[in-house]
């Protein structure tokens, strides 16, 4: 059975950087992770190196570039039964169309979310990441994905074969839970679990008391 991979989470928690790393080995070797945010900045770049000077434009013919793209990678994937892995923010229902469809040509499919403890922390890893050269995210918009990824979460965590939530706040990472169809692998303790995943994730803490009572 082919396999979708879904990264997403906090901006600045480290999808790009670590997220590759919690895939299965044979994706790792075989499936590179399709990476919009990277790609935009690519040829955006390029645009600008071409001599494009009018950054609305140059900004909207890279969306649309990298759209397109992604959809080609897609449709690509499903017509051959490929494995198939990308990363983004998942902050409104139309953004589940995609996970949703793989699950209905017969895919296993499965998500792993890389949380941090509040915007501030967003924030900062984003200002840090833009130093380095890497890509700026407006505040308002840190927010919104910071509640909106988490919000949806909480909704559409039951359409996946395998979840795996994980803090990243720290510098040492801590897996806070892990689902494989519906049911609770791994889970830390309730009342040990970050306040963020407390508050925005009331049914899968819901989830995880239950087993607890069991």
């Amino acid at each position: 059975m082919p396999s979708l991979h879904i990264l997403t989470g906090s901006n600045g928690a480290g999808k790009s950087t670590i997220g590759p790393d919690y895939l299965p080995l044979e994706i790792q070797e075989n499936c590179k992770v399709f990476d919009g945010d990277k790609l935009f900045m690519e040829k955006q770049s390029e645009l600008w190196r071409g001599g494009m000077r009018a950054h609305k434009e140059a900004k909207k013919i890279a969306f649309a570039f990298v759209e397109e793209t992604f959809d080609t990678l897609v449709a690509d994937a499903l017509s051959s039964n490929a494995d198939f892995a990308y990363e983004g923010h998942f902050t409104n229902d139309a953004t589940w169309d995609i996970p949703i469809k793989f699950k209905e040509n017969g895919y296993q499919i499965n998500i792993i979310f890389f949380g941090l403890a509040n915007t501030d922390l967003s924030e900062l890893r984003v200002i840090d990441r833009t130093k380095e050269g890497g890509h700026y995210v407006d505040p308002l918009t840190v927010a919104s994905n910071f509640y909106g990824n988490l919000e949806k979460l909480n909704i559409y965590y039951k359409l996946f074969n395998t979840v795996q939530i994980v803090d990243t706040s720290e510098t040492e990472h801590k897996v806070l839970c892990v689902f494989a169809n519906q049911e609770i692998n791994s889970a830390i303790p309730s009342n040990e679990l970050p306040e963020w995943f407390q508050i925005n994730l009331p049914d899968i803490v819901a989830k995880i008391k239950e087993k607890e009572a069991i």
